[in-house]
C-alpha cells in the first residue's frame, strides 16, 4: 500500500518541533518510531497535510535519574527501557511492558510515548480503504453509529498500549510542551474516555518525557498479557499490579491497572482498596481479581470475543497481583 501524499518535517530540536506544531496546529501528525502510525497511513486512517518525524530530536531520547524518580524521554526505545538495569530492578512491571510489545524489531524501534499514545483499535475500523468501503461508515470514521455495538452512538474502540497500564500502576507523569509552556500531568489524566479521541492533548502538544516515581520500602509490580501469538500481537487484554507491603507482609500499597477492556486503561480501586490492610491469601487475591472482571466490558471487535475477554479479565488481573507479590524487593 502507498502512503498518502504529505509534506515530511523534520525538526532537530524539541524547541523546532514545538514550533512547527504552533504553526500547523491540528494538521500534523508526529511519527516517533512509526510502528503504528505508518500503517495507518497506508490504509488511509489518516491523511494528514503534514508528518513531523522526531527520529532527529537527540533530547527526546534517553533516561536519567533525578532525586527519587526515573525520567525517561519519551523518544527512548522499547528496546531499551526492557533491558535497562534501573527500570528492571526498581519497575518491573514498566520492563515486562516494554519487552512484551510485538517482537524485538519493533522494540528496537518503537518508542515510550509512540506507544502511550496509539489510537485505539478495533476491526470495523483499522482495515485497508477497500474493505472499509463495502459497509457504511462506523463513528470513528465520521459515521452515525457504532459498527461493533449495532446502534450504539458510543464509539467501542480499544485502546490496546502496553505501556501505559503500567505507568499508571506506578503513578507515573508525562511533561506535555507547547510553545512558549509545558504541563505535568498524570498519566493516567492523558485519556479521554472517548474511542474517536481517546486523548486529552492539545493539538499543539508534544509528550516529551515520562516520570516515574521511585516507590520506598518493600514493593513488586507485574504485567501480564493476553495475546494470541507470543509475538507481534496487540493485547487482548493485560493487566498490572503493584503492590507494597510492610516489614509484617501487610499489604499498605496497593493500584491494578487493567489495559485493553475499553478506550482507556482501567485503575479498579475496589481491587487495591480489597488488599490493603490484608496478609493476601488465595481467597483475597482472587476476591481483589474479581473487582476487575466486574468493571471491564469487552465487546466483539477484537481477535477474540468480547464474553472471553471479560472472563480473562480476572485471570490476568490475578496473575497480575500474585507475580507482583512473588517479586516483592527492597525499594529506596
Amino acid at each position: 500500500m502507498r502512503l498518502p501524499p504529505f509534506q515530511y518535517l523534520a525538526p532537530r530540536s524539541t524547541e523546532e518541533a514545538l514550533e512547527i506544531m504552533s504553526r500547523y496546529k491540528g494538521k500534523v501528525r508526529i511519527i516517533a518510531g512509526g510502528t503504528d502510525i505508518m500503517n495507518l497511513l497506508k490504509h488511509r486512517l489518516l491523511t494528514p497535510p503534514y508528518v513531523m518525524s522526531l527520529k532527529g530530536v537527540a533530547d527526546l531520547a534517553g533516561m536519567k535519574k533525578t532525586r527519587g524518580a526515573l525520567v525517561i524521554a519519551a523518544g527512548t526505545t522499547l528496546r531499551n527501557i526492557a533491558g535497562a538495569p534501573e527500570v528492571r530492578s526498581s519497575f518491573a512491571a514498566v520492563a515486562q511492558s516494554a519487552g512484551l510489545v510485538a517482537a524485538p524489531p519493533i522494540q528496537n524501534i518503537a518508542t515510550i510515548g509512540g506507544n502511550l499514545l496509539q489510537g485505539t483499535r478495533c476491526l470495523f475500523y483499522n482495515q485497508s480503504e477497500l474493505v472499509r468501503g463495502a459497509s457504511l461508515p462506523c463513528l470513528k470514521q465520521g459515521g452515525k453509529v457504532c459498527a461493533a455495538v449495532k446502534g450504539s452512538k458510543r464509539c467501542f474502540s480499544v485502546y490496546q498500549g502496553d505501556m501505559a497500564p503500567s505507568l499508571i500502576a506506578f503513578n507515573a507523569s508525562a511533561v506535555l510542551k507547547r510553545s512558549g509552556g509545558s504541563r505535568t500531568v498524570p498519566v493516567g489524566t492523558l485519556f479521554s474516555g472517548h474511542g474517536t479521541r481517546p486523548f486529552s492533548l492539545g493539538d499543539d502538544e508534544i509528550l516529551t518525557e515520562i516520570i516515574i516515581p521511585l516507590p520506598r520500602g518493600i514493593y513488586g509490580s507485574s504485567y501480564q498479557k493476553l495475546r494470541l501469538r507470543s509475538g507481534l500481537e496487540y493485547p487482548l487484554i493485560s493487566s498490572s499490579a503493584f503492590v507494597g507491603v510492610s516489614k509484617k507482609g501487610v499489604i499498605d500499597r496497593a493500584r491494578i491497572v487493567v489495559g485493553a477492556a475499553g478506550p482507556l486503561p482501567l485503575v479498579v480501586e475496589e481491587a487495591a482498596a480489597s488488599l490493603i490492610g490484608r496478609k493476601p491469601d488465595d481467597a483475597d487475591i482472587e476476591g481483589a481479581a474479581g473487582h476487575a472482571l466486574r468493571i471491564a466490558r469487552p465487546v466483539d471487535n477484537l481477535a477474540l470475543p468480547g464474553p472471553y475477554r471479560k472472563k480473562m479479565t480476572k485471570v490476568f488481573a490475578k496473575r497480575a497481583i500474585e507475580t507482583a507479590l512473588a517479586g516483592l524487593a527492597v525499594g529506596a
